[in-house]
């Protein structure tokens, strides 16, 4: 089994409009667009060996994982587990109403990170299932028996996690990772 390679997707038109999306689901802009052809050519001249690419099924993530596929020229498959972080009842509000309706909220890395929001996944929740998630992907990589690498376009919180949990970090040194911005992709050693 190749390597797991995550990405998270392009600019979407609620990224763009600095708004919390979650799973909301809005496409791509432009630049959203673009930056998915930035991240096929990064991989490609970073001489990764690409067998696969496995998405969200979530539009910006599909989106995105469409353009890589065409340009690396592998097959590519949306998965459901691969889904983003729920911020509840903050979701299609703008990034500065994160202090007037999250429970909780952290700053860290020029970012306001939502801890705790009604109807919300919680960091601890988040980073159980991104345990599942790597467990799922593993299982299907090799069921699928996929030769080399395989590119995971998904989203910025799960992506995250699944960083932090395979480092063997816990739910707490979440803060201590870097978010991945748009189309930045970290292999997974």
């Amino acid at each position: 089994m190749g390597r797991i390679i995550l990405a998270r997707h392009g600019e979407d038109e609620d990224n763009a409009a600095k708004i919390l999306n979650g799973r909301r689901d809005k496409p791509l802009t432009l630049k959203g667009l673009s930056q998915a052809v930035g991240l096929a050519r990064k991989v490609q001249e970073a001489g990764l060996k690409i067998g696969y690419i496995f998405s969200s099924e979530l539009v910006r993530a599909q989106q995105s994982a469409v353009i890589c596929a065409t340009m690396l020229e592998v097959p590519h498959l949306a998965l459901d587990f691969l889904i983003e972080r729920s911020h509840g009842i903050l979701e299609g509000c703008n990034y500065s109403d994160i202090p007037l309706l999250a429970k909780s909220w952290r700053e860290a890395y020029g970012f306001t990170y939502v801890v705790e929001v009604e109807g919300g996944e919680g960091y601890l929740e988040l980073c159980e299932r991104a345990v599942d998630v790597l467990c799922k992907l593993k299982a299907k990589i090799l069921e699928m028996q996929i030769e080399g690498d395989v590119l995971v376009i998904s989203h910025g919180a799960i992506s995250r996690a699944m960083t932090v949990v395979h480092q063997g970090l816990t739910h707490e040194d979440i803060f201590n990772a870097p978010s991945f911005t748009n189309c930045e992709f970290r292999i997974l050693e």
